[in-house]
């Protein structure tokens, strides 16, 4: 399913939990594994009366880069897994999305911690700028696998769909990867609970999404799980991945264009900050999406 993974890495806990997830993916699907760092440019930190000068700084950042990069293209090798380096100076969103486009990967790999009070309100700068203007899928994760590499990553997927046309992709890329992986699949739609006149809101719509969703599943052969149920999307989602005991969420979202890119969907990045689940976000264009409309309709 995948051929070339991009996994980004600064040295952090949670970065070295997505360099092992990447490692572990690519042992699994016989993809090639881009491995990259992003130096920032110290200048602005740097005292010369101290340090020496800038370039000082720059040749100890660099060297940081090297060992760091090189460490993990060893970790990757031991798993059998065909590795290449990059160490770039730059913006690190801006990096590495044109590094993902550079290399043409089909899943970029990024790392976030695990957060809580008044931070869990936003995700990371750097995973959701990235997560919003990525053209490929991006998996975000906060711990590293519990399997060897090469090893199945999990059993179950939780996908939520709402009906929207990126989420009718999220469910169909869900359907493949379980097809592939050999993975049991957990649908699950979300009410919200709203009353209208006193009245609660007909889930008669979200049942035929399901019913729909499971049709496609079942035909791919997939062992399928329906679930339906009313509340907070966000908390329901969260919720019902620990209830079925899914090992991973999909999420769709849309591929926006101007200031709406500078973020992912209210959704998604809630859904993120608050599951300790890896969390793959499902991109698609205009053009996809309508391909996608057209297919789910004949």
């Amino acid at each position: 399913m995948y051929q070339n993974i991009l996994v980004a890495t600064g040295g952090s806990p949670w970065s070295d939990a997505a360099v092992a997830y990447a490692i572990a993916i690519a042992a699994r699907t016989g993809a090639n594994l881009r491995v990259l760092t992003v130096l920032v440019n110290p200048g602005i930190y740097a005292n010369p009366d101290v340090l020496g000068g800038t370039e000082f700084v720059v040749d100890i950042v660099e060297k940081d880069g090297q060992e760091l990069i090189a460490r993990i293209a060893d970790q990757a090798g031991q798993a059998g897994v065909r590795c290449e380096t990059f160490c770039r100076w730059g913006g690190v969103p801006e990096t590495i999305l044109h590094t993902a486009q550079e290399c043409s990967s089909d899943l970029i790999v990024l790392g976030s911690r695990m957060l809580s009070g008044w931070k869990r309100l936003r995700l990371g700068q750097v995973a959701n700028a990235v997560s919003a203007k990525a053209q490929q899928p991006v998996l975000v994760v906060k711990r590293p696998p519990e399997v060897v590499p090469g090893s199945p990553l999990g059993r179950r997927l939780l996908v939520a769909t709402g009906g929207s046309p990126w989420s009718d992709m999220a469910v169909d890329y869900a359907i493949d990867l379980a097809s592939r992986e050999r993975l049991s699949l957990c649908l699950l739609h979300v009410v919200p609970r709203r009353r209208r006149w006193g009245r609660e809101v007909d889930d008669s719509e979200g049942r035929q999404l399901l019913a729909r969703a499971e049709a496609r599943s079942i035909h791919a052969g997939v062992a399928t799980t329906v679930v339906l149920e009313h509340g907070d999307v966000r908390s329901m989602i969260v919720d019902t991945a620990d209830k079925q005991q899914c090992d991973a969420i999909v999420l769709g979202a849309r591929a926006s264009a101007g200031w709406k890119r500078m973020m992912i969907g209210d959704i998604s990045n809630a859904v993120i900050v608050t599951t300790p689940l890896p969390v793959l976000v499902v991109k698609g264009t205009a053009q996809f999406i309508r391909l996608v409309r057209v297919a789910n309709r004949t």
